[in-house]
């Protein structure tokens, strides 16, 4: 009896780790971390949002080499979006920007497309969970707790409008929840949403 009341207590002190996210719950978190992502499209409401009924797996391969970890993190470290603990992080910048850092400035030679990197540093796993090309881009990241994290971002529509659309990545379950908008009125605006993480660096423009 003892120990059913204390699962019930942790159960009960953290809601958003002990069950799927409703879309209740998104709202709250993306308004409270980035609600400039919100604002940057027109007729944004949270009432059209719903989940699909299948879940995402994530790619799980095309592993980076772990050895090289330290040498990424001195160029992206800025970009990255790590976990509370540290211990792992979610990359969605890289792939694009193709960073170089000389004497302390960054040089981008963008690439096209776009890969999302999980890494979990402690039990060295470091790989590539999803790739996006054209019609889908993730904007950014907002990790939960230590086994979920969002990615949020758009997907062009019927219409050729940048429609919002959220990630609920799992890494437990090496799986995504997506979270799609119904309405055709709501895309993006001209001023394109940019995440503070990206006013972390300056990219010069090579002379």
């Amino acid at each position: 009896m003892k120990n059913l009341i204390i699962v019930f207590f942790l159960l009960a002190i953290n809601p958003i780790q002990a069950q799927s996210l409703a879309v209740k719950d998104l709202r709250n978190i993306i308004t409270k971390n980035i609600p400039e992502w919100t604002a940057s499209f027109q007729n944004f409401n949270w009432n059209d949002f719903i989940k699909v009924d299948s879940t995402a797996d994530f790619e799980n391969q095309f592993k980076e080499d772990f050895k090289s970890l330290k040498k990424f993190q001195n160029i992206y470290n800025p970009i990255i979006s790590y976990s509370g603990s540290k211990n792992k992080f979610i990359d969605i910048y890289s792939y694009e920007l193709n960073l170089e850092k000389k004497n302390g400035k960054y040089y981008s030679i963008n690439d096209v497309g776009q890969a999302i990197y999980f890494c979990d540093i402690n039990n060295k796993t470091w790989i590539r969970i999803a790739y996006n090309e054209y019609s889908k881009y993730f904007d950014d990241v907002i990790w939960i707790n230590e086994n979920q994290f969002l990615l949020v971002g758009y997907e062009e529509n019927e219409n050729n409008k940048k429609s919002p659309i959220i990630y609920i990545g799992n890494v437990k379950e090496k799986s995504f929840e997506i979270v799609i908008n119904t309405n055709v009125k709501c895309f993006q605006k001209e001023k394109l949403y940019k995440s503070k993480k990206l006013n972390n660096i300056k990219i010069e423009k090579e002379k």
